[in-house]
């Protein structure tokens, strides 16, 4: 019995011992972790570490030879400048005088065949569509039957001038041949007018006589080069002289009209660049140049219609949309106030990129490679702006076509998340 006790209390010593050195002692080290413990530490990132395209990506973004072409890319380098400033007023987008047309009936009748579809690209004297009118088969019919007539008297009036010489004929003859003729003449003049009224045109007057058919098909031709933006009417409708029936419009200018306050009107010249931006557009944005100012001054606004023309290359401005423009009056040499403005960093608009919560620019690495740079910008104007950090003065960025490079820089971000 005694035996056994002691067997116990030493098994109990033992264990009690083991126990306490695997206990860490006040102030001593913690103890080591495992391998795999370490892997899973040197695998942690701190909140926001990882996430995006940080200040020290070095990801380098490269463009196919053919890419790099259609691309269209250009450059500019960051400068120690003042910003550029401007003035800032709403706008509207319309078609440019001499580039749009209505084309309407201009005889009446009914639509037989309309020949183009809505967006159809046209040049001009081509034929939008046919009209049927009774009006003018009856005019074309008259002309015809007035220009037969003039041929018979003309060829009787000349007969019986050569009889007269001839003495074979009386001059009472050949005078009657010559009232008859001008008389015939006069009927086939006033038959053309008809038609020229009726919208034909010389050349088809001619073709008209000279293979003396008649036909009630009017067609309806475009007056210029330019894209069919509406179409009035449809086939079997009937129509007056006056009815619109297409309107074509040539959409690669558009005039952008500003409401400029009277009071602002000092420093608004004929020739200043305008930045335009369409909150349907998103951040894109367009430039042209003041071509006038109005020279009335709308009695309820109190402001002058100013007339920019802004290239619209690829259709994206549609006429009847509502714009913001800011027209750079001054290149930022003094404030309001009088004061010189400030010595910034700055670089055209166009280069600085969004993507997610960051903004980038795009560094020329080679001639088909960039890096994306992220920056911190500040204030801004229509055409430029202010960048706090990420770039020094005299850096090259790409300007026109960096969003072409964001596209890639998105794509890219997206196959590494997947």
């Amino acid at each position: 019995m005694t035996r056994y006790m002691l067997l116990c209390l030493t098994l109990s010593s033992l264990l009690l011992g083991c126990s306490r050195k695997e206990e860490t002692p006040p102030g001593g080290a913690e103890p080591k972790a495992g391998a795999g413990e370490t892997k899973a530490a040197e695998g942690d990132a701190a909140p926001g570490e990882g996430e995006g395209h940080g200040e020290g990506h070095e990801e380098i973004i490269t463009l196919p030879p053919e890419a790099l072409k259609n691309a269209q890319l250009q450059r500019a380098h960051a400068q120690l400048k003042p910003l550029s400033r401007g003035l800032t007023a709403a706008a509207r987008i319309s078609f440019t005088q001499k580039g749009v047309a209505q084309v309407a009936a201009r005889v009446p009748g009914r639509i037989a065949s309309i020949e183009v579809n809505l967006g159809q690209k046209v040049k001009k004297g081509d034929v939008l569509g046919y009209l049927e009118s009774p009006e003018l088969g009856q005019a074309r019919a008259d002309y015809l039957s007035a220009a037969t007539k003039s041929r018979v008297a003309e060829e009787n009036f000349r007969r019986e001038k050569e009889l007269l010489g001839k003495g074979i004929s009386s001059e009472r003859e050949a005078r009657q041949a010559e009232a008859e003729f001008s008389t015939a003449q006069a009927d086939m003049n006033a038959a053309e007018g008809r038609l020229h009224a009726l919208g034909l045109n010389d050349a088809e007057i001619r073709a008209l006589k000279a293979d003396e058919h008649y036909s009630s098909r009017f067609p309806a031709r475009s007056p210029l080069d330019g894209t069919v933006v509406q179409i009035g009417g449809t086939v079997g409708a009937s129509v007056d002289a006056s009815t619109p029936l297409y309107t074509v419009a040539d959409l690669r200018e558009l005039w952008v009209v500003l409401d400029v306050f009277e009071s602002q009107l000092r420093s608004v010249r004929v020739g200043q660049p305008v930045a335009l931006t369409v909150s349907a557009l998103g951040d894109r944005r367009f430039e042209g140049r003041v071509e006038y100012i109005g020279d009335v001054v709308d009695e309820k606004t109190r402001s002058v219609p100013v007339r920019v023309a802004v290239p619209n290359a690829d259709g994206a401005l549609k006429a009847g949309m509502f714009a913001q423009a800011e027209v750079l009056t001054t290149e930022g040499t003094a404030s309001d106030a009088g004061t010189p403005e400030p010595t910034r960093l700055v670089i055209p608009r166009e280069a600085v990129q969004k993507v997610g919560e960051e903004q980038f620019v795009f560094v020329p690495v080679k001639e088909n490679q960039f890096k994306p740079v992220k920056v911190r910008a500040g204030a801004s104007s229509a055409r430029e702006v202010e960048v706090l950090s990420g770039i020094e003065a005299g850096t090259e960025v790409v300007t026109q076509g960096a969003f072409i490079l964001k596209s890639e820089l998105s794509k890219e971000s997206m196959g590494e998340h997947d």
